[in-house]
């Protein structure tokens, strides 16, 4: 009975801090480990000022703020923040019917989308910043393999 007790005693809070169980996290808050993440109300989005954001090609989901764009030659890089999580970002672009989803994965606090629209290609990353609250990071160029365009991290 002890033994049973203590397995109890020491596994929930265990799978709790983890992140081992979605049961009880807020809505608000993101799924799972991002959830463990500070609240977005401690770690301001908004907090560089916002430019203007004219990229042939750039498509980003509705409600992100860019906070640079930088042109390297050919590439264009665009930095950007937005209330999402990496996952919901990753789904946005899944979603989309305008644009040729070339590769898309996601490591929960990360995600890498490469898409081709507007006779651009685009290699987005997604990066945790907070609980709901999301980094993103796309560069922009031409649409052919040896663009020059980041890889994914996973290769």
């Amino acid at each position: 009975m002890r033994l049973r007790m203590f397995a109890v005693v020491v596994t929930v809070p265990l799978l709790v801090a983890c992140g081992g169980t979605d049961a009880g996290q807020p809505t608000d808050r993101g799924p799972g480990m991002l959830a463990n993440l500070p609240s977005c109300d401690r770690v301001p989005l908004d907090a560089d000022a916002e430019v203007d954001s004219q990229v042939t090609g750039l498509l980003l989901p509705e409600g992100a703020r860019v906070t640079s764009v930088v042109e390297q030659g050919a590439l264009t890089t665009v930095a950007a923040t937005i209330r999402m999580t990496p996952l919901d970002v990753r789904a946005h672009y899944e979603s989309r019917g305008d644009i040729d989803l070339l590769r898309a994965e996601d490591e929960v606090f990360e995600a890498e989308v490469l898409m081709r629209a507007q006779e651009r290609r685009t290699y987005l990353r997604a990066t945790a910043l907070c609980a709901d609250g999301t980094t993103l990071t796309a560069v922009i160029g031409p649409d052919s393999e040896e663009a020059g365009l980041p890889e994914f991290q996973s290769n």
